[in-house]
């Protein structure tokens, strides 16, 4: 599905909202106990959501690492991250919109079929 108009314009700011939610994680230091690959994970998934690139895909491992983030949290952090996995898995299952990569990539397609020979179609 990628819609057009306004549902579309919502799609593109859930996207950027998620996308610079996950990256705020990076961009702020807050991925000073992850692993040295971690930060670069996170940059990723979030540049992906904000330009609309995979974005089920992109969704589902945004929802997993605010999983993880949220375990590792308390009080009304915590919260956030809850909303923000909502709002990923939201985002998985309605897909990208019409203003993103994907609907560049895999948009909508016209096939146009030859007129057949004859009045019998032969």
């Amino acid at each position: 599905m990628f819609p057009t108009g306004w549902p579309g314009l919502a799609l593109l700011l859930l996207r950027s909202a998620l996308g610079a939610n996950l990256g705020h994680a990076v961009f702020d230091g807050g991925t000073d106990g992850m692993a040295a690959w971690a930060p670069a994970l996170l940059a990723t998934v979030a540049i992906a959501l904000c330009v609309g690139l995979f974005t089920p895909v992109s969704a589902g491992l945004c929802a997993l690492i605010e999983i993880v983030i949220w375990h590792s949290s308390s009080g009304t952090i915590a919260a956030l991250h809850v909303c923000a996995v909502l709002v990923a898995m939201a985002l998985a299952m309605l897909g990208p919109g019409a203003y993103s990569l994907d609907a560049k990539l895999f948009g909508r397609r016209q096939i146009n079929f030859p007129p057949r020979d004859g009045a019998n179609g032969k």
